[in-house]
């Protein structure tokens, strides 16, 4: 992955759940509750823990049925995760 494969954390944001979908957060935590432990800790800070986490926010966006504001929070793991890209810290 680089940088430019990343939905601008300052721009639109289309583009960034179809991006959030690309890593399985489920898969990676191992289970639902795992991968919300993550999310919701606010703690995350490996890559693959905040890609986690945007993977999350995805589907809790799309469970909400636009109720739920995800936008900060997503903004936030985009610029966490490109920074960690841009920094070549992708473990």
């Amino acid at each position: 992955m680089n940088a430019v494969q990343i939905p601008d954390p300052e721009g639109n944001l289309s583009g960034w759940v179809r991006f959030a979908h690309s890593f399985n957060g489920y898969e990676y935590a191992g289970s639902f509750e795992a991968c919300a432990a993550i999310a919701n800790g606010g703690n995350a800070s490996s890559i693959s823990e905040l890609r986690c986490a945007l993977f999350f926010e995805a589907r809790r966006d799309r469970h909400s049925g636009g109720y739920t504001d995800v936008t900060a929070t997503v903004r936030d793991l985009l610029r966490q995760i490109k920074d960690k890209v841009e920094h070549q810290e992708l473990v």
